[in-house]
């Protein structure tokens, strides 16, 4: 558990909320200005509507209950703190990292359209507190922070970093970091596994590209069974995409067939420097660690295993660098396809 204080607000952090409650307080006008704006330049008759047609009045007083309901409890909340002049100091570690994607809209058979929005989120000695991209892309894991915030609206008033001493070289210092970088790992023969890899790469690579070429090519297909010959020539731009992705499968074949005939990988030294869990409503979870020769994708065992600044090795294909799997500090291997 992190280490909290109590602390009375600063003349900076009391500047800082009324700024926010200011731009609550401005917000919910200018919007239901704009949205008045618009639907009387849409509907000449909108007050006659709205006045005639008790659904439409119900539907656009829901709306405006309870956007100001949200509204005025994000207000209430700051004015709480206000009020109490009071703010939580937190200290502790960063001990993990996650993004949160929340998608809306594009369901099956509308048009609504997709959004998508970021929530970040930091894991200080384990305890979770939502904060802004800004916070969020200021500190990495395994960082001594000191974090203010305010109790009720939840607002991050001063993140600080205590220490970063080579955090992103962790356990290891600066030189045995620096030696451990340097490090020539020789190649090494396929295994049994690495082959089953191989393929899994493959089929992989396969998937994808049918994916993203099967729409393109479906539509083709149907202009051609229709008749519409003429479209073929006018919408040509259609078979852009398919024959791009066909180049794509037939480089990927070749690479697997080039490092089948080779049976050897080869290996970079790498150090972790961040790590973050990735959610969202729609897809799965997923585990990603940033290293000094980019970020992978890997599973909650070797997540949890492994810290900032640990280093390992990475084994690649020779022909498309492709990784294929990793070992760690203490010489376990790991798969990362």
């Amino acid at each position: 558990m992190p280490i909290k204080e109590i602390l009375p607000l600063s003349s900076t952090d009391i500047k800082k909320l009324r700024q926010q409650l200011f731009a609550m307080l401005v917000f919910p006008v200018v919007v239901i200005g704009m949205f008045l704006l618009f639907i009387s330049f849409l509907f000449k008759d909108f007050n006659n509507t709205i006045a005639g047609d008790t659904i439409v009045l119900y539907v656009f007083i829901g709306f405006c209950l309870f956007f100001f309901g949200l509204i005025a409890y994000m207000i209430g909340a700051t004015a709480i703190d206000l009020r109490r002049g009071m703010k939580h100091r937190i200290s502790g570690k960063i001990t993990d990292k996650r993004l949160h994607l929340q998608t809306t809209g594009g369901a099956s058979g509308t048009r609504a359209k997709i959004r998508t929005t970021r929530q970040y989120y930091l894991y200080v000695d384990d305890e979770e507190f939502s904060v802004d991209y800004r916070e969020y892309t200021k500190v990495r894991v395994g960082m001594d922070v000191v974090m203010e915030r305010a109790p009720k609206s939840k607002k991050t008033l001063k993140l600080d970093v205590l220490s970063q001493s080579d955090v992103t070289n962790g356990s290891l210092c600066r030189p045995d970091s620096n030696r451990f970088l340097e490090k020539r790992i020789p190649h090494t023969r396929y295994s049994q596994r690495d082959f089953e890899a191989l393929k899994r790469i493959w089929y992989a690579a396969l998937k994808r590209c049918l994916f993203v070429a099967a729409p393109f090519v479906s539509v083709g297909v149907l202009l051609l069974t229709s008749g519409f010959w003429g479209f073929l020539v006018v919408l040509f731009p259609l078979w852009v995409v398919p024959l791009y992705q066909v180049f794509k499968l037939f480089r990927s074949l070749r690479n697997y067939r080039r490092n089948a005939f080779s049976a050897h990988k080869k290996g970079v030294a790498a150090l972790v420097e961040d790590k973050c869990t990735l959610t969202s409503n729609r897809k799965s979870n997923s585990h990603r660690i940033r290293t000094t020769h980019g970020t992978l994708t890997v599973n909650t065992i070797l997540y949890d295993k492994l810290s900032a600044g640990d280093g390992i090795t990475i084994f690649k294909t020779q022909y498309g660098n492709v990784p294929i799997n990793l070992l760690t500090k203490d010489q376990e291997e790991f798969y990362l396809v």
